[in-house]
């Protein structure tokens, strides 16, 4: 909602923004459809009670880590193991609230807190990929909250309905997972030295994977692309500064 006072002029901006923001995660917000709906079945079969399936995906909302503390999810719990997983896995937020953080440095503190507590895949890369330098708290407000109410009652359905889904390698439903990660990185493309960074991060990703295993593949990847970044980036930061 607009602050009291604000001009019509005003409201019919902030409705403007968060509407984009709405209409850019609409697509992604019905593919992760699926992938909610397996985290609930699989959370039931784990053993959590719905009210704690639900209460993770809404304090966590980070599938690929809710889906590795399930799978260390035995009694009694090696919450060590757990934290450890969850930790590689979440590495990659840690990088994503640093870029975003320049852009939202002209809110207020409350929004900032409360717009990076939710920063995902998604929607770092479509913040990233909107035009102008900095963002606005309708739009990412916009981006975020479709997608964040969408995981919880998507994750509660998958628990209250997971057996009618049935294995969901058997029907592709993983695909559909793989596809919006594919469409994320897509938009990427543009940029400068994309290419590069995809290739190490997936050649790290996948050696990880090999010779460690999951879920260390996901910081591997993450701290290879990002190490890549970096190297090609330096040139022209010299020429820049020379000049």
């Amino acid at each position: 909602m607009s602050p009291p006072g604000d001009s019509p002029d005003t409201n019919t901006n902030w409705r403007s923004e968060a509407m984009r923001g709405v209409r850019d995660i609409a697509p992604i917000v019905a593919a992760t459809v699926p992938f909610g709906l397996v985290f609930g079945a699989v959370a039931a079969h784990s053993g959590l009670s719905l009210g704690s399936s639900v209460f993770m995906s809404a304090a966590i909302f980070a599938g690929a880590s809710q889906f590795a503390a399930l799978a260390l999810w035995t009694h009694p719990l090696p919450l060590l193991a757990i934290l450890l997983s969850v930790s590689a896995v979440n590495l990659r937020l840690l990088l994503y609230s640093a870029a975003i953080a320049r852009r939202i440095g002209h809110w207020p503190a409350l929004a900032r807190y409360l717009g990076l507590s939710v920063v995902s895949d998604p929607i770092f890369a479509l913040a990233e990929l909107n035009r102008g330098g900095r963002l606005s708290v309708a739009y990412y407000a916009g981006l975020a909250l479709p997608l964040y109410v969408n995981w919880i009652v998507a994750s509660a359905a998958g628990y209250l309905f997971g057996d009618w889904i049935g294995d969901p390698y058997v029907i592709g439903l993983d695909l559909v997972v793989i596809a919006y990660f594919v469409h994320i990185l897509l938009g990427f493309r543009e940029r400068p030295n994309a290419l590069s960074v995809v290739a190490a991060s997936a050649a790290a990703s996948v050696a990880a994977y090999v010779t460690v295993g999951s879920p260390w593949h996901f910081a591997a990847g993450a701290v290879a692309g990002m190490a890549i970044a970096v190297v090609m980036v330096r040139p022209d930061r010299r020429d820049g500064e020379a000049a």
